[in-house]
């Protein structure tokens, strides 16, 4: 009881896995994918904040330069001379900036160096009404058809490297003071948009990776699980096929001396009572077919393999049975495959009856096709209109002593698929269209090809 236990327990963990472990994984890679993108975000954002203070930085040395040559802190055009417009515009070269323009909350022009528009345009201020953040940030917008920056942003808070100014209508003044006019300050954005872009490819192929990477593990844990799997189905089999080696020698022995004292009995009862043996003689030759079966499970599955014309070789087996099994127009006449005699009848007999005994109370409609693929394998189709394959029973067809039959000892699929295996070849069962199963069968065709007509 305790083992049985233990074995459910295990059995429960064991289907929850893959759920917790797939989990795990899914949790891990949506964590490194929001830390990819946090981190790309943020280095986005600390660009976007050095350019901005790179433009303003620019800004703030051209009207210092200015204000330095001129004695005034005034912005009116009139007011700056010649050389302090053009010793601010080398300041602004310096900082590699294109333009510098200061306007009015309407667009209006008020003051300006290098290619700043006379104007800003309703698509400028709706960007600057539009912004969130207009009192603290400016705004980027960046070209790609000129590869340049434009910077706006209200110049009611100036921030420069020698105090904080504000401006009044006609003068800088080196205390704050709340104006709506607009800065606007032009300058090269290549090389800021190369990196930016650099950061976007970098997080993309991130992502990437940790999606390759991901499938990756899930594959390796999907493969490690059906090796396990695998090395604990074929542990039972050992462990199976030792303790049927025992159980079969014991058996034999009891049944053989049953077998002799029925025939004792035979002789010393009186004939008519002699059939009253027969249930108990029955059921003994039943034991003892049980018992050959398992044996041929155990042994060497290949035995000693010949060449076989198969389609008469299977026409024979078909005529063993009480109903008429069809042989379907497609089939090949002549076609051969190495296979021990003894084992392949053993096979073809126990699909053709499984086949005869899927279902009761009408015809099973038993058809076999026998095709030649491209790859020059054998496939044989047993094909009949049963009951089909209960649901859930997929898995366990082929399991040792699993059956579905009152009568049935569930090792005929399991020893036939060992014996086709063996030949290189394989066996499935599937739901047939319409109705029923169908049993497939797939063979190397022989190299020596006994009177192939095919």
């Amino acid at each position: 009881m305790n083992t049985i236990g233990k074995g459910r327990r295990w059995s429960i963990a064991n289907g929850k896995e893959p759920v917790f472990v797939i989990s795990g994984l899914i949790f891990a890679f949506l964590l490194l994918i929001s830390l990819v993108l946090f981190l790309s975000y943020n280095i986005i954002k600390t660009e976007n904040l050095n350019i901005q203070l790179r433009a303003e930085r620019a800004f703030n040395s051209v009207y210092i330069t200015l204000s330095s040559m001129t004695g005034s802190s005034t912005y009116s055009g009139s007011t700056f001379d010649t050389y302090a417009i053009s010793k601010a515009t080398r300041v602004m070269q310096e900082e590699g900036v294109n333009a510098i323009g200061i306007y009015e909350d309407n667009g209006r022009f008020s003051f300006g160096l290098g290619a700043a528009p006379y104007s800003l345009s309703l698509e400028h201020l709706n960007i600057l009404k539009n912004n969130d953040d207009e009192l603290r940030s400016g705004i980027l917008t960046y070209n790609r058809d000129t590869g340049m920056i434009e910077y706006l942003r209200f110049t009611n808070r100036i921030l420069l490297d020698i105090g904080t100014f504000g401006f009044t209508d006609n003068s800088l003044i080196s205390n704050p003071v709340d104006l709506p006019n607009i800065l606007y300050i032009l300058f090269d954005g290549k090389s800021y948009q190369n990196r930016l872009t650099m950061v976007k490819a970098f997080s993309f192929f991130t992502i990437m990776a940790i999606g390759v990477f991901f499938l990756m593990i899930v594959n390796i844990y999907q493969s490690n699980r059906q090796y396990r799997a695998t090395l604990a189905k074929q542990e039972s089999l050992v462990n199976l096929g030792e303790a049927a080696r025992t159980l079969t020698h014991e058996i034999k022995n009891p049944l053989s001396a049953i077998t002799i004292q029925m025939a004792l009995l035979k002789k010393m009862l009186p004939p008519e009572r002699r059939e009253d043996l027969q249930v108990v003689d029955l059921e003994v030759q039943r034991l003892i077919q049980l018992t050959n079966k398992v044996s041929d499970f155990l042994r060497n599955p290949l035995g000693t393999p010949e060449t076989i014309d198969f389609p008469p070789f299977i026409g024979t087996i078909a005529q063993r049975f009480p109903i008429q099994i069809a042989f379907s127009p497609k089939s090949l006449e002549h076609v051969s495959i190495d296979f021990d005699a003894d084992r392949a009848r053993s096979v073809f007999e126990n699909l053709l009856k499984n086949a005869m005994e899927s279902c009761q109370g009408r015809d099973p409609q038993v058809e076999v096709e026998i095709r030649l693929d491209k790859r020059d394998q054998v496939h044989v189709y047993v094909r009949d209109r049963g009951d089909g394959i209960p649901e859930g029973d997929e898995k366990k067809i082929f399991d040792p002593f699993f059956t579905t039959k009152i009568h049935g000892s569930g090792i005929g699929l399991s020893i036939s698929r060992q014996f086709v295996k063996a030949r290189g070849g394989n066996i499935r069962l599937y739901p047939r269209e319409g109705g029923g199963t169908v049993a497939e069968v797939v063979l190397p065709r022989s190299m020596h090809r006994l009177r192939d007509k095919a």
